[in-house]
């Protein structure tokens, strides 16, 4: 099948889709008015020397939303300016997205299309009219790597950029965001914010307000982490129990303490494990409503200990766990497990257990970027995720044309009837094409197949390289030198990159005949080996190839064996046609493959829904606690704080802030804890018939009404036994902080929530009898 981006049937479809309303065709073309504008000064800005075009640009920083007037004149000075700096003349179809995401819409732009210039242009704007911008990007390097290659731009306009990374301390990232537009990975500035809310004096504060936020690659940070919790803890001690259970299911063996699921999705005790398990933590019954945290630990350190697989789930490097983000297939920094799987898992490796952390706030990444007055952002696959964005965001996105027709030839799946069968055939194809010296990108699930395709290809006699969690700080070296002649290269996933892939390689750039000799052997060739779980994966893996009108080819070679149809639609037709290679001819199991991945995309719009529900409440009410400490931190004498102090004392202003401060801390540690122990156990809420989100509500709102009253009482008693004075020591008053603190996300556990995880446990314990 060949896709084109200009054939007639496309565009009726689209029209067709438009007319339906259907979430990912809203017309961006009302605005095109604006770009041919700007197509109409583009001589009269060309004419212009340096200076005068600088004098032109900074004309433009009024402070003022730009109406439509300026805004053509601003996409004219801005192509110029940008032709001038970089030698790119930004296409019309870049201005098209410029102009609709300043008007608030999300723009799905094809891979190779020139995000990062859109992005920039869209920054620009939005700080001529006297806007704060956060570009916001998945990682330090892209970070870094784009403020510095953007500067040049701004500096025509007089506008201020700089990037905030991990590797900076406070005062350096308070400077950083003093900038007019600052690029930052987005859990760099969730860290900052949850770290700000914890800040004891006015000044200390380093992140500012969020007003506009442009997302790079807003499918993944929208859906697949936005999640993901981020998550400020304190000292704590280390995690003996977690660590001690752990180290008993050690000896535990399948069959005889454990019983796993076919499809390694689930494990259950045996009555002899539970037995074992009951009697080393010296309870009768672990399912007694007492005993749900023993409950959920035990089921935690089962499951790390058989379903948790290392180079898939984590790796082991520099003697400690490194979470694989299913998303990005790249290990995350500062990203753990809650404190009883990370700590199972490092047992089971053998490695030295983690200092346990006492939560002093968290919140989803997904509450980050709801908190600014303007969001908007660009991806080379929203267009699939466009009906969750528009459900959950409130986000409307149109789909811009690519500058040049799409050549790629996208072909259907190669379906066999189980992995042998497909590994066959995969390996004779890419043998073909690599004899030809077509270059080929391989992505695959996870690092283990990576690495096994890896072997496969070595004893083949086919270089290549890997890019996986393994070696991800090399990634962007490998990725632009994978459109070179003969290359192979193996990647885990190709989402947020970040770098496009040129056919010819690095080297073509001193010599276009590389190129060229690319595009006769037919452009890039991407494989993928099985569909992912969301058919956006597959797009972003697809839409390496046929960058900016180049040729390509992608398809994806899969099996009904594959974990996709496995975990999410097992139950298949016998398979009745197969050729002599084992590829499957019945047309109704090639749709089973989609339909597989439909259910699985499904699963995870449920747990989007579920998650954002259980937080709605605790976000209300994290936003009181923190409009509570700001008036504390802004009170200007002792009168401000009587809302909360009546006793009569002889303190000082700094010192009741102090007091308060700690015990409003403290409270809000203690109800964030209360409620992960309610969430955990309110699925014992639906034997009594309950629904467990009203229930969920109704504990939550009960634990939050006295908490201000707590906090009153608690700073009350304090100060009555507190000596008046300037340079009062409140640690020896028992007022102590965490000595130390810390940021990390807490990442996904690969075996479902704490309902499924008791229904598992409760389920397998009847089928035992």
């Amino acid at each position: 099948m060949r896709t084109t981006g200009s054939g007639w049937r496309e565009r009726l479809t689209g029209a067709v889709h438009r007319l339906r309303n259907e979430p990912g065709t809203t017309d961006l073309t009302p605005l095109q008015p604006l770009v041919d504008a700007a197509d109409t000064r583009r001589d009269e800005f060309a004419e212009l020397d340096d200076d005068a075009l600088r004098e032109a640009a900074r004309a433009l920083r009024t402070g003022e939303a730009l109406g439509d007037t300026d805004l053509a004149e601003f996409c004219a000075i801005a192509r110029e300016t940008g032709r001038r700096v970089w030698n790119l003349d930004a296409f019309d179809v870049q201005l098209l997205a410029v102009v609709n995401m300043l008007r608030g819409r999300v723009v799905d732009m094809a891979t190779g299309e020139g995000k990062t210039l859109v992005g920039v242009l869209v920054a620009a704007a939005f700080g001529c009219a006297g806007r704060r911008v956060h570009v916001l990007s998945v990682n330090d390097y892209l970070a870094r790597r784009d403020a510095a290659w953007s500067q040049p731009f701004f500096d025509e306009f007089g506008l201020t950029v700089a990037s905030v990374t991990s590797d900076l301390d406070d005062d350096a990232r308070r400077e950083a965001y003093t900038a007019d537009v600052v690029y930052a990975p987005v859990h760099e500035v969730g860290f900052d914010l949850l770290r700000d809310r914890q800040r004891t004096a006015p000044g200390d504060t380093v992140l500012g307000p969020r007003d506009v936020v442009i997302v790079d690659e807003i499918d993944a940070v929208l859906l697949d982490e936005a999640l993901v919790p981020l998550v400020l803890a304190g000292e704590a001690g280390p995690v003996v129990a977690a660590r001690d259970l752990a180290a008993h299911l050690r000896h535990f063996r399948l069959g005889k303490h454990y019983e796993v699921d076919d499809d390694r999705r689930n494990a259950t005790f045996t009555d002899a494990g539970l037995a074992s398990v009951e009697a080393f933590l010296g309870v009768g019954n672990l399912f007694h409503p007492e005993h749900v945290a023993l409950l959920t630990a035990a089921n935690l350190a089962l499951h790390a200990q058989v379903l948790v697989e290392r180079d898939v789930d984590y790796l082991v490097r520099n003697d400690r766990v490194e979470i694989i983000s299913a998303s990005r297939g790249r290990t995350v920094d500062k990203q753990r497990w809650p404190d009883g799987l990370q700590t199972a898992v490092e047992v089971k490796e053998g490695l030295d257990v983690s200092t346990a952390g006492e939560v002093r706030d968290q919140m989803l990444i997904r509450s980050l970027v709801t908190g600014y007055t303007t969001v908007t952002g660009m991806s080379g696959s929203a267009r699939e995720a466009a009906a969750q964005i528009s459900e959950f965001y409130d986000l409307t996105i149109g789909v811009v044309p690519p500058a040049t027709p799409l050549v790629r030839e996208d072909e259907p799946d190669r379906l066999y009837a189980d992995a042998e069968y497909r590994d066959e055939a995969l390996i004779a194809f890419l043998t073909e094409a690599h004899e030809k010296g077509q270059p080929l990108l391989i992505g695959t699930r996870d690092v283990a197949t990576s690495e096994a395709w890896s072997d496969r290809l070595k004893a083949a006699g086919i270089d290549h390289v890997v890019l996986n969690a393994r070696n991800d700080t090399a990634e962007a070296a490998i990725i632009a030198d994978a459109g070179r002649r003969g290359a192979v290269t193996i990647s885990t996933q190709m989402a947020g990159r970040g770098v496009d892939i040129r056919l010819g390689g690095v080297a073509a750039d001193d010599d276009p005949a590389l190129a060229e000799a690319v595009r006769e052997l037919g452009g890039l060739c991407v494989v993928g080996i099985g569909r992912y779980d969301s058919a956006r994966l597959d797009r972003q893996l697809r839409g390496r190839s046929g960058r900016q009108g180049d040729p390509g080819r992608s398809v994806f070679f899969t099996s009904l064996d594959d974990d996709l149809v496995l975990e999410h639609a097992p139950d298949h037709n016998a398979v009745q046609k197969l050729d002599n290679e084992g590829s499957v001819l019945d047309k109704g199991l090639r749709k089973h493959v989609d339909h597989a991945q439909r259910v699985a995309a499904g699963k995870l719009d449920q747990i989007h829904r579920k998650t954002v529900r259980y937080d709605e409440l605790v976000e209300n009410q994290r936003a009181a606690t923190i409009e509570w400490r700001t008036a504390i931190l802004a009170a200007e004498d002792l009168d401000d704080l009587h809302e909360w102090v009546w006793i009569e004392h002889e303190h000082s202003l700094e010192v009741v802030r102090q007091v308060l401060l700690f015990h409003l801390d403290q409270a809000w540690a203690e109800h964030l804890a209360e409620l992960a122990t309610i969430r955990e156990g309110i699925h014992l809420r639906i034997l009594g018939r309950e629904t467990p989100l009203d229930e969920f509500n109704r504990l939550a709102i009960d634990a939050f009404r006295s908490l201000q009253t707590h906090v009153r009482e608690a700073a009350e008693e304090t100060l009555t036994t507190l000596e008046p004075g300037e340079n009062v020591d409140l640690a020896e008053a028992g007022l102590r902080r965490p000595t130390s603190t810390w940021t990390y996300l807490v990442a996904d556990t690969p075996f479902g929530t704490p309902e499924e995880r008791f229904f598992e446990a409760l389920v397998g314990r009847r089928g035992r009898g």
